[in-house]
């Protein structure tokens, strides 16, 4: 049977969905500006149960519990952006510090559409939304390379003391394409490798979460929806079944 909620239960609720949508937002902001750590710190779990619990995910698996997220995340991306300033002290004597990283570098990231449920017991809420962004990687000589990069969001946040935070996020890699080429005339292949997949790194949970040339398929099984409670199975953490095909998910 639905809950019914009274009309202030109706207000908190509308403005736990903003709540939420501001979280998203948030992360959007740090991702763009290269503020991973500080993301992790103001948006992410806080409570022990809730950190061991924690999982950021990508095309190819799962990072679970804080400290491999962090490691990935901040760190595996340090990594990166050091091997671009490399090159410029390679080729300029650019000086390898925090100062310097970064240098040549620029990304961008959203999150549209939102579809956000809070759950009937008002302890967890879902997310699902669109991410279009670039990333460019700029080279000594001048030149760069730059990518479009489109995907979805789907976010498990769970409320804590002091608000909602994000306790399992899935950042998919829908297409991956050059700028200035012309995207249209690429052959649809499932085969084809996301220029970009270095980014995934090498989740500690590794399986596919998500295919790119199938993924549509399962938007449908894959969207929030009312829910009373959250469960493992419902979640968008590694013990749900975001991108399972509907044949494993209800094998009737």
């Amino acid at each position: 049977m639905k809950k019914e909620f009274t009309d202030e239960e109706k207000v908190l609720r509308l403005w736990d969905v903003e709540e939420v949508r501001k979280v998203l937002n948030r992360h959007s902001y740090y991702f763009s500006n290269e503020q991973r750590e500080e993301e992790l710190d103001a948006l992410w779990v806080k409570e022990p149960e809730n950190q061991k619990t924690a999982a950021f995910g990508v095309n190819t698996g799962y990072y679970v519990g804080m400290e491999e997220i962090r490691k990935f995340y901040v760190d595996y991306r340090r990594k990166q952006r050091m091997e671009v300033l490399e090159k410029y002290h390679e080729a300029k004597g650019t000086p390898l510090d925090d100062e310097h990283l970064g240098l040549g570098c620029a990304a961008m990231h959203t999150a549209t559409t939102p579809l956000v449920y809070i759950a009937e017991d008002g302890k967890t809420a879902q997310f699902q939304g669109y991410q279009a962004g670039f990333q460019s990687m700029g080279k000594p000589d001048g030149t760069a390379d730059s990518f479009m990069e489109l995907g979805l969001i789907h976010c498990d946040l769970i409320r804590e003391k002091d608000g909602w935070k994000i306790w399992h996020l899935e950042l998919e890699r829908d297409h991956t394409f050059p700028v200035g080429e012309n995207y249209a005339a690429k052959e649809a292949d499932p085969s084809w490798p996301d220029p970009l997949s270095a980014d995934f790194g090498e989740p500690t949970d590794k399986r596919t979460v998500y295919d790119p040339f199938f993924g549509w398929e399962y938007m449908f099984q894959d969207m929030p929806r009312p829910y009373e409670t959250m469960t493992d199975e419902r979640s968008y953490g590694p013990e749900g079944n975001l991108g399972k095909p509907y044949y494993i998910r209800d094998p009737r």
